[in-house]
Order: structure tokens, then sequence, then C-alpha cells
């Protein structure tokens, strides 16, 4: 128990009164009051280090000091707080089509929708979903990429007060089955049936709604895709049954005409709005739904316009990412439409089709992975070297997201982009499921210095909160690592159906990310990777041994997995791309320089000999475009290591336990490796 100015506080574990503790802190130090500073010094158990941010009128807690907002117009704070209290997403939405009215919604392969012809679809999909029955508070899935009508859907359920549920396109059979248990009416993109026709296709689903790729295309290209779709799905065998049950979109909007009564439900405080899929970790591969409402969703549209993004009227805005990732969802459509930007839809993932996709429609803004901007990079360097002329001007707000990147490639791409004449140089910035996407970002006022090796990605979004926590949930100082919390009116309601990982997870009114950060002084902050991956028995990281390889020069990228074998539980493997300078000849000698830093850098009982070498750059998952782990933590072959001072070749031979042994192939014979 202790006492502090009369009141009683039971444990200084109390978060509520730590919280009252630093905001009292944070007046003490503005009106140097001296004694209230040493009794509180006290009590928060206040490092020497700490203790020197005073002098600078900072308590040295980023959550109450809140030196992001240096950055920000006087009273952003307040603007990003003050969402009505009263309105769904759409009410908020349609008004914002309205008052841009003469400014295209969407466009879709040549298809432009003016903003009537979108609003009117809006409302064609609400009669049809009430003609269907669904009820307000109903989850409809949806599996599938943007197209027109799942662009309409999204305020159309929204509307009628229903909940469109963005499933994660590479779910498994029992988890998707498990996450529309209580589902009767879903919706499918055609080209992805054969994913979840097993679960589709069962009775409980009372109708399909299948949105087709062709249906808003323009001819002769409408034509021609559906044709080749149409012969691609024969020869998947992957066709839609052709029965009542499923209808086709075109066949779906005509429904609409058996509604004729008020389709917009009364606004009710706190209801579920939307449902994406978290992209973080999972447990146990559980998939995780976050749930947004109309106040958390309106909050990050608020947000943005409160923190001075690159979102401005009449600009328009590439979206080639599906709506089951909320970055997706808020920053490349809805915050777009909330600012009277035309959004460029269109469903291809691929790396060529993103190149074509900046290049040929040269949206101001885009926002992508950092291995989907390495690949564009890489390419567009190439062909600049042979002799291609770009022009960015038109580039405003392209960012760096998901996984980011380092600060070497993040430099080699700005100098690109200065060469292409850019409007403005690259953002980065970092989003969670749970918070409805966008946390913080770069901002024409608040570049990044790149002090760092790893790159910052900004600061926090005006009215969002951030603090760094150690293990036992106090919170720390600028420049320490811990686990990132963020606290915001935009945070999600819950996990859909997963009340014990909604309460892991929301913690007095913290979101736990499970990333490794760090702030700065100066509020911009670090992502270095997921708490997760810390090696046993030390405070070192996966990732720090990756970027202990990569202070190498002749490094470009590294990757640092396990992958235990039975002569060491704790063995190591790096996945690299060498630097385009480096020559053959030179590897050899790397390698050993290589194996040699490890051993001298890891704790004992941990070893990394073993090296793979990848082309250009580490390969990235076609649904994610994050570098794909999965991929590389199970490749067994391709493998080097230093044998006696040779490089050779070895190969991981999986065992019945989860170990692996290694084996390498040496003068013709295969010996099993002995540890050393």
């Amino acid at each position: 128990m202790y006492k502090y100015r009369n009141r009683v506080i039971l444990s200084m574990k109390d978060s509520k009164a730590i919280e009252l503790l630093k905001q009292d802190l944070a007046k003490a130090i503005r009106e140097k009051n001296t004694v209230r500073i040493e009794e509180l010094k006290t009590l928060l158990n206040i490092s020497s280090e700490q203790e020197k941010y005073f002098d600078k009128g900072l308590t040295g807690y980023p959550s109450i000091d809140k030196v992001w907002l240096n950055y920000y117009r006087d009273g952003a704070e307040d603007l990003a707080n003050n969402i009505p209290v009263d309105k769904t997403v759409w009410d908020v939405i349609e008004e914002k089509l309205i008052e841009y009215y003469d400014i295209p919604a969407i466009e879709y392969f040549g298809r432009i929708f003016s903003k009537k012809e979108f609003i009117d679809l809006c409302y064609v999909w609400a009669r049809t979903f009430r003609a269907m029955g669904v009820a307000p508070g109903e989850v409809v899935p949806v599996y599938g990429p943007f197209v027109p009508d799942i662009c309409a859907m999204v305020f159309a359920l929204n509307m009628i007060g229903a909940v469109p549920y963005f499933l994660k396109l590479a779910i498994s059979d029992e988890a998707l089955a498990e996450e529309t248990k209580e589902a009767k009416i879903a919706v499918v993109f055609d080209g992805m049936w054969g994913n979840v026709a097993k679960e589709f296709s069962k009775d409980k689903f009372k109708n399909v709604i299948v949105a087709s790729v062709t249906m808003d295309m323009p001819s002769p290209k409408k034509e021609i895709v559906s044709f080749l779709s149409k012969i691609q799905a024969m020869k998947n065998k992957t066709q839609i049954p052709d029965e009542k049950k499923y209808i086709w979109a075109d066949k779906a909007r005509e429904i609409a005409n058996y509604y004729s009564g008020n389709v917009k439900v009364p606004f009710e405080a706190n209801r579920p709005t939307f449902i994406t899929s978290s992209s973080g970790t999972t447990v146990g591969g559980v998939v995780k739904g976050t749930v947004a409402t109309n106040e958390s969703t309106i909050s990050q549209l608020y947000m943005g316009m409160a923190s001075d993004i690159q979102y401005f009227p009449g600009d328009t805005c590439l979206n080639h990412f599906p709506p089951t990732a909320s970055t997706s969802l808020n920053v490349l459509f809805l915050l777009p439409l909330f600012n009277g930007m035309k959004v460029y839809v269109d469903p291809r993932v691929s790396e060529k089709d993103f190149y074509n996709q900046i290049v040929n429609l040269k949206p101001n803004m885009a926002l992508t992975t950092g291995s989907a901007w390495e690949a564009f990079f890489n390419r567009v360097e190439k062909e600049m070297s042979e002799g291609k002329k770009f022009d960015f001007s038109y580039a405003k707000g392209w960012t760096v997201g998901g996984e980011g990147t380092d600060v070497r490639k993040f430099l080699r791409w700005d100098e690109i982009m200065k060469q292409a004449h850019a409007y403005n140089l690259l953002f980065s910035g970092y989003g969670s499921s749970e918070l409805f996407s966008a946390t913080s970002v770069e901002t024409v006022n608040a570049r990044y210095d790149f002090s760092k090796q790893i790159m910052s990605v900004g600061i926090p979004y005006a009215g969002i909160t951030m603090g760094v926590f150690d293990e036992d949930g106090n919170e720390l100082s600028y420049g320490q690592r811990g686990e990132l919390r963020i606290k915001s009116m935009s945070a999600m309601k819950e996990y859909y159906n997963k009340p014990g990982l909604t309460l892991e997870t929301k913690v007095d009114g913290w979101i736990k990310t499970g990333d490794l950060s760090e702030i700065d002084e100066k509020g911009f902050i670090y992502i270095w990777g997921r708490k997760s991956d810390k090696l046993k028995n030390c405070n070192i990281y996966l990732f720090d041994v990756a970027n202990k390889i990569k202070e190498k020069e002749y490094i470009d990228d590294a990757i640092v997995l396990p992958k235990p074998t039975d002569l060491c539980e704790d063995n190591l493997v790096a996945h690299i791309v060498w630097d385009k300078s480096v020559l053959d000849d030179d590897k050899d000698i790397y390698l050993k320089e290589l194996t040699q830093l490890m051993k001298e850098y890891l704790p004992n009982g941990y070893e990394l000999n073993t090296f793979t070498e990848h082309k250009g750059m580490l390969p990235y998952s076609p649904t994610t475009l994050k570098k794909d782990r999965k991929r590389m933590a199970e490749q067994n072959v391709g493998f080097v290591q230093v044998i006696d001072d040779k490089v050779e070749n070895v190969e991981y031979i999986p065992l019945h336990n989860g170990q692996y042994c290694v084996i390498a192939a040496t003068d013709e014979k295969v010996k099993k490796l002995q540890k050393k």
C-alpha cells in the first residue's frame, strides 16, 4: 500500500493509479514543483537516465509527453477525437460523396463510376440484401478481392446494420468452417470459388452471391476475360454449380426491385460494422477476425484528416489489395473516398501487375509492402540503366507499409524517386488490424533522419497514444525496446467469437501489438520485429541476428530462422541476398567471415553456420506480399556451410521429431556432419 497526496494506492501494478501518477508528474514538471517531482520519482521508480528528460520538460514517458503532436497543427488531437456520435460509416461517406459529387468515385479497368452511379449501386445492394432477408447484426462472409460490386456491398451492409466479414484468402478449411458457422448468406469472387467450394456448398448457406471480375469491365476486355476465366474454371474443375442457391451479381442486383421499404437502420452505439482478418502472428494457426464498429472506423477517418496525410480532393489512390486487410479497406478505400479522391480498383497483385498499375494508372497515393516496393524499384532501376525514362511527378503519397524495409533500401528507392522527379519522396508507415489499420506515418513535416539501421515508421497519428512496455507492464522511456501498446478510439471491439484472445490483447484500454518497438524523444516509432522471435535465455532476437549480418556491406538482405537439428536444438540458418557488387569468387571468403561473426555474436548453445542464397531479393508471398517466412522455413536444400575451412553444399533431412539431420556432399560421398 502506498500513499500519495491523501490518495491510497493499493498496488503499484494498478494501471489506472500509475496513469494518474504519470499525469501528475507531467504537471509537476511543468510547474517545476521539485518536492512533488521527487515524491513521484520515488513512487514511479524512475531511473537517473529517464530523469534527464525532466530538464527538457518531459516525463520520459512517451504516452504522457506525446512529443509527436509538435509536428501537427494546434488542436489536431481534439479534431481527431471529435467524431460524430450518431452516424454510421455510410452516413459519413455518403456526405463526402455528395460533397465531392463531380469527382468520380472509382475506376475499374477503364470503367469510371461517377458519384451518382456509385451511390445508386450501394443502395441497389442494400435493397438486395434486405430482400434476401439479411437482418441487422447478421454477419455476411465475403471471400475475394475488391470489384465494384464488393465495393458497394461494403456500404450496403453497413446501411442495413449487417456486418461483412472479409475472410482471409489463405484460410484453412477448418478455420473457414469455424468463422462462417453462423452465416446464412455469403459472397464469393468467381475466380476464387475453388478455395471455398467445399464449405460454401453446405446447406447452412441459404444463398451464395457470386461477384464476377468481368461484371463491370468495358468491352471488349469483358468478353475476352470472361472467356479465358471460363476456360480456366473448366480446366481446374472449379465451375460454380448451376443451382438456384448460387446467384450471380447481375441477377442479384435485380432482386433489389422486390424491396421498396427503407433500407437504412438507425444508428446504434458500438454495433459491429466490419470484420477484417488480422495479419499478425496467430496462436496455434487460429484466424483472428477483428471487429470494427462505426465509431472506431469513423475515428480512423478523422485521425487521417487531422494528421496531414497526402490525400487531396481530385487525386487518385490505387487499391490492389483485397478488403480482408484493414489497410486495404480503410487506407486504400474508405479514406480516399472520405477525402474526395478517385479510387483505382484493380484486384491484381502480382509483381508485374503492380508495376503496370503504378506506371500506367499514375496514382497519387499508393501503399504496399516493402517486398512489393523492392520488386518494383528493382525493375525501375534496371530499366533506367537501360535508358528508359520515368516520370513520377504524380507521386504524392507512396507509402511503404506492411513489413517495412531497412534504411539502405529506402534511401536507394528515394534516389530513384528523385531521378524520376517525384512530387514527394516515399513515406513509411505502420498499422494494425486491431486498430483498423493506420497508426503511424511519416508526414511532410515529420521526416525520418535515417539515424538508425532500421527504418522508422513515422510518428503516431493525431488521436493515437503509443507506449513501449516491458514484460511486467511497466512503460519504458525513450530509446528502450519493449512491446508496443496503442490506445485509440479506433481500437477493435473484439476478436470475432474469441473472447479469450480479446482479453489477452485488450488490456486496460491498450492494444498489445506483439511488436518489439522503440520510441525516440522526437516521437518517431521503430518496429524491430515480433517479440515472440526472442532467443532463449538472452535479450537477442532473430531479427537482431539478421541485422548483424546485414551490417556487412556485401549483404543486401537477410532473414534468420530456426532449424533445429539432432546435434543442436538451437540451430539457426540465414537466408541471404548478396549485394549486387559481390563477385562469385569472393562469396566463399565472405561466408567464412559471416560464420566467424556468428560464433562471436550468438550466445552459448546457438549455432549459425549455414546459409542459403536468394537471387535479387528474398522470396515473398503472392497473397500477403510480405517476405515468405513459411516458404523459407520449409526449404531444406540449397544451403552451404563452412566445413574444414571449405564451403560445402549441405542439405537438411527431416526427422520424425521435428528436428533435422544435416548431410553434406563431400568427395562424392555423403557424411553426417559431426558437431565440433
